[in-house]
């Protein structure tokens, strides 16, 4: 499971539901809003993407018609180039919205994400 931090019992998942709800994203004050599910299990990016996936599949009976992932920009090409291809999922399906981190986060993270993907060159689309 993700988790937000090592020493959490709450999964990255069930933290942004409770910030979903608290912010009244889906305009009911019902909980569970019966609307929304989250997954759980994931330990990675790709994890999190797949099994999504999946759990969209149990809960709907049928697989997406389209994706979209919002996260960081700089782990655009990660999610773009490398688990979408590897799942095979059609790019005109598909489509990243990529963030800027704020000022507090580390540039290292960063750094770390485009010298793993130099060291992994992308695979034809």
């Amino acid at each position: 499971m993700t988790r937000t931090r090592p020493t959490s019992t709450t999964t990255e998942a069930e933290s942004y539901m409770r910030l979903a709800l608290a912010a009244d994203v889906f305009h009911t004050k019902s909980t569970p809003f019966t609307r929304t599910t989250t997954e759980d299990h994931a330990l990675d990016s790709y994890q999190n993407l797949l099994f999504s996936i999946a759990r969209f599949h149990e809960y709907t009976g049928r697989y997406p018609v389209k994706i979209t992932v919002v996260g960081y920009e700089f782990k655009r090409a990660r999610f773009t180039d490398l688990h979408r291809l590897a799942l095979r999922w059609p790019m005109e399906k598909f489509h990243y919205i990529g963030v800027d981190p704020d000022a507090s986060h580390h540039p290292t993270v960063e750094e770390g994400e485009v010298s793993l993907y130099a060291a992994n060159p992308r695979p034809d689309r």
